[in-house]
């Protein structure tokens, strides 16, 4: 009961982000109480907080030598390998998850291990994807090998986004496929991510020069135009100024195939977000509802090109 008393103790220094302190009391618990896994496991999650990466997968593993099912114990584990660039290891971790059986429980109001399992199941596809994009950039210029982890990453993506259906995943989803250069794909992702985060400037910056590669300049200069004024309205003048000089380009390339329709329509925007004011580096909204602007926001340039791909 004395290990019991002293993981409590822990516990409360923890929530109270008194980290050192919740150390000294988790160790000593796991001398009174050496299977006491949650203690090892809440000790590794603040050796991860300090970088001490040693530590905390030593930690980790004794907690998984003691519950082999503890799924939030070897995602944090296989992330931390992942880390310190020990990614065949990494991946075989969230393998054991994803092929994990589990029996599911089910207690109306009380318990459902169901959603709780699928849902670290795609925690771990998830990172997965991110495991094998990094093995894509460790490949370097072997283009079959680095072709290869990209695959994998975009199958590990779309297995996450059976239950994980969030701005990340999709956006990653977008990222791999541009990489591999399957444009509709991509552009089909980077517009289901904007619906879910409207307000995210690298989907609509990445959109946008997807949309340059396949020289359609009109759509990537609206989509510039959006990453700029979210950058604007964060104060965030360094990305701003460059996205507004590869904007100006964009325009001059407009400009020169005598687009006038699309100037058209460009002063008609600029003249409805003429309610946007400045104060202090920041964008200010006037009589322009926030409700209005995240709803433009969300609808992508030419989306009806990529409809569909992702089915």
């Amino acid at each position: 009961m004395k290990g019991y008393y002293w993981v409590y103790r822990g516990d409360k220094e923890y929530k109270n982000h008194n980290l050192q302190e919740a150390i000294n009391y988790y160790e000593y618990a796991i001398k009174l109480h050496p299977k006491h896994y949650r203690a090892m496991y809440n000790l590794a999650n603040i050796y991860v907080a300090y970088e001490d990466y040693y530590s905390a997968l030593l930690n980790y593993k004794k907690a998984l030598a003691i519950k082999p099912d503890y799924e939030v114990a070897r995602i944090n584990y296989a992330i931390i390998l992942t880390e310190t660039y020990k990614t065949d290891e990494a991946i075989r971790e969230y393998e054991k998850v994803t092929e994990t059986k589990p029996k599911f429980i089910k207690i109306p109001f009380l318990v459902d291990n169901k959603k709780s399992y699928n849902h670290n199941r795609g925690v771990a596809f998830y990172n997965m994807g991110l495991a094998y994009r990094t093995k894509s950039l460790l490949a370097g210029l072997n283009r079959a090998e680095r072709k290869k982890y990209l695959q994998k990453a975009d199958d590990s993506y779309k297995k996450a986004l059976e239950t994980l259906n969030n701005y990340n995943a999709n956006y990653n989803l977008a990222l791999i496929n541009q990489l591999l250069k399957n444009q509709h794909q991509a552009g089909y992702y980077y517009c289901k991510a904007m619906e879910i985060e409207p307000m995210e400037y690298e989907a609509h910056f990445n959109l946008a020069v997807l949309l340059m590669d396949m020289k359609n300049y009109t759509g990537a200069a609206s989509e510039f135009k959006k990453a700029g004024l979210i950058l604007d309205s964060k104060a965030d003048t360094t990305k701003h100024k460059y996205i507004y000089d590869v904007l100006t380009q964009v325009n001059q390339k407009i400009s020169a195939s005598d687009n006038t329709e699309y100037f058209k329509k460009l002063r008609e925007a600029d003249e409805k977000n003429s309610l946007m004011k400045y104060k202090a580096g920041k964008l200010i909204l006037d009589e322009f509802e926030d409700e209005d602007l995240i709803k433009s926001f969300s609808q992508c340039s030419n989306r009806e090109i990529f409809v569909g791909e992702g089915a």
